[in-house]
């Protein structure tokens, strides 16, 4: 990681934050959530503790809840980068499902993705009202 934190939306340097380890992966992601709606606040660039942004989450991005990090996956090279795209769309779908921290052996993921895209699909084509109702 380098001295400065990239914010994709505006392509604006930000300045590196200070605090723990743990701090630093929540303030970081608490940060990047807020300069999305507000890039030109001095905030941004004046506010450099992560316990700052930690202990201020609600006021800044609301009860919005923030993706944890995952795991690493064990394995060849291929068999993570493989396991890691097919864990990332599993992910996207069922961002909470206890697989995702509970499985790092890449030959789990690989080996299962047919179900796992099948979930996927099955989630994304399922209807979305309540089809009791429907006649």
């Amino acid at each position: 990681m380098g001295n400065v934190n990239q914010n994709n939306q505006s392509n604006v340097e930000l300045p590196k934050l200070r605090g723990s380890r743990k701090q630093l992966g929540w303030a970081y992601k608490i940060r990047d959530r807020f300069a999305e709606s507000n890039p030109g606040s001095d905030l941004l660039t004046n506010e450099l503790e992560a316990k700052f942004w930690i202990d201020n989450k609600k006021s800044l991005i609301g009860d919005e809840k923030l993706p944890k990090a995952l795991p690493q996956l064990s394995g060849s090279e291929s068999q993570v980068k493989w396991a890691f795209a097919i864990r990332s769309k599993f992910a996207d779908v069922f961002p909470e499902s206890a697989l995702l921290r509970s499985h790092t052996d890449s030959k789990f993921w690989i080996e299962n993705r047919r179900v796992f895209d099948f979930a996927v699909l099955g989630f994304k084509l399922a209807p979305t009202g309540d089809a009791s109702q429907e006649k």
